[in-house]
């Protein structure tokens, strides 16, 4: 099942309620991960602009939208940023696709290589 990773800024009127009143946060989370068929790897606190990190698995990328939406309908979120992961095996395969493929594509610096500019109309 693929693999995604969500950085979350909560509200500040969620990090307030969450200080006069602990939650646990993570276990909340996995019911809605689970509603959507995947499932919740990891769950992190972080330092810094953003609150959470969490891992997880989704069966597609309409699971994580619906995941995501769910999890911000509420107001408690102030933003979200989702990665999908690839294993380094996965990386690895699609590395060696890229020397194997004939795609025709040349880089703007490859199309331009030995072309210098004589000046004038043409």
């Amino acid at each position: 099942m693929p693999l995604y990773m969500t950085v979350t800024r909560y509200a500040e009127e969620s990090l307030k309620a969450l200080a006069e009143h602990p939650s646990n946060r993570p276990q909340q989370v996995a019911k809605v991960v689970e509603s959507f068929g995947g499932r919740l790897k990891d769950f992190y606190w972080i330092f810094g602009d953003d609150d959470v990190v969490m891992i997880y698995e989704a069966p597609n990328n309409q699971a994580v939208f619906s995941i995501l939406l769910t999890l911000s309908h509420g107001g408690a979120i102030a933003s979200q940023k989702t990665y999908p992961l690839l294993s380094n095996d996965d990386a690895m395969d699609a590395m060696g696709r890229v020397g194997d493929t004939k795609t025709g594509y040349l880089s703007a610096v490859k199309e331009w290589e030995g072309w210098r500019d004589e000046g004038g109309m043409g």
